[in-house]
């Protein structure tokens, strides 16, 4: 791939946030990273010059501006027990900080669940423990019979209940997960509400146009837990655009356009590189900064997301958005 980026100033390094759940040999591919692959990853942040940072600290700063410092966050979802038996001892011998995202409702529910002590255990030696929901509910599903106040306010109490409850315990960090990366606008509007800082699955660094209520991170199991893949990730830079909040959840057009707008008129917008279901996408140039994104195909029933990025020498601006699909039928997919 050729060098697509020319009048551009050098650019400073953006926020990367990394994804883990399981840290085991025996649990399900598609959410785990083996214990000596996890070595691995921290080896590479390592070697490479990275400085393993709080994630609220690296929120801040990468919000305020583009930072020169190689700066990276390490997060976990779901609160399984190998965070402890297996994350925790490489992660303590280098001393690094880290988050775990927990809905409480699972909290020691089972052998295979991190307990309060465990939690505050983890607490003691680097861990900050955040929240996501009580019950790990599909926040954007409205019940059947359910109106809109009813629903909002269930989404709302699921927040404030795990809130409330960490506070009890010790564990009073303003930083939230949707869970399975899902989200809408009003769900979105609630953490806004309760001043929280929201991050969901999709990919991408933060820099300060990113959406605070959005926050993205790179996922890192199964297929995708990779070194070279890892170092692309470690590297990249949040895509310099218009703060634009467009809708996941797709209806009557199974083949979502997406439009960005970037903010700064040197780019080469045409060079742009977008990957999504039916692999290589069509990008098309609106304006001397505005590109339209195209599929090539509909969107499969689940979750699915557009994968954009620009290249600049041996670094990636990088961006992502996600969409939603219901069955034919009108019904949610199951997990």
């Amino acid at each position: 791939m050729l060098l697509v980026l020319f009048a551009l100033p050098e650019p400073s390094f953006s926020g990367v946030v990394l994804l883990y759940h399981h840290v085991a040999d025996d649990t399900p591919a598609l959410t785990s990273i083996t214990t000596a692959q996890f070595e691995r990853h921290l080896k590479t942040i390592e070697e490479n010059g990275y400085q393993v940072v709080p994630l609220e600290n690296l929120v801040q700063t990468s919000l305020a501006s583009f930072t020169l410092n190689k700066k990276v966050a390490i997060t976990f979802d779901d609160g399984y027990k190998n965070i402890l038996t297996n994350a925790l001892p490489l992660l303590k011998k280098r001393d690094w900080p880290f988050t775990i995202f927990v809905s409480t409702k699972f909290v020691g529910i089972s052998k295979s669940y991190l307990s309060w002590e465990d939690l505050y255990y983890l607490k003691q030696n680097g861990a900050t423990i955040g929240n996501h929901t009580h019950s790990h509910a599909h926040l954007v599903r409205r019940g059947d019979n359910e109106i809109e106040a009813e629903w909002l306010a269930r989404v709302e109490s699921e927040i404030i209940t795990a809130k409330e409850i960490l506070n009890t315990k010790g564990h009073n960090s303003g930083v939230f997960a949707y869970p399975y990366g899902e989200y809408n606008k009003e769900v979105r509007d609630i953490i806004r509400k309760l001043g929280m800082i929201g991050f969901g699955q999709q990919s991408g660094a933060i820099g300060p146009d990113s959406d605070p209520l959005i926050l993205p991170r790179f996922p890192l199991a199964g297929a995708y837990t990779g070194i070279q893949a890892l170092k692309d990730k470690l590297g990249s830079l949040a895509m310099p655009l218009e703060t634009r909040y467009q809708p996941p959840l797709i209806t009557e057009n199974l083949s979502p356009t997406l439009l960005l707008e970037f903010t700064d008129p040197s780019i080469r917008v045409e060079n742009v590189n977008c990957f999504g279901p039916g692999g290589i996408m069509e990008v098309s140039r609106t304006s001397n900064t505005e590109i339209l994104i195209k599929p090539k195909q509909e969107l499969p029933v689940g979750r699915s997301r557009y994968n954009c990025t620009l290249r600049y020498k041996d670094r990636y601006f990088w961006y992502s958005q996600l969409w939603m699909r219901k069955n034919t039928d009108g019904t949610w997919y199951k997990e």
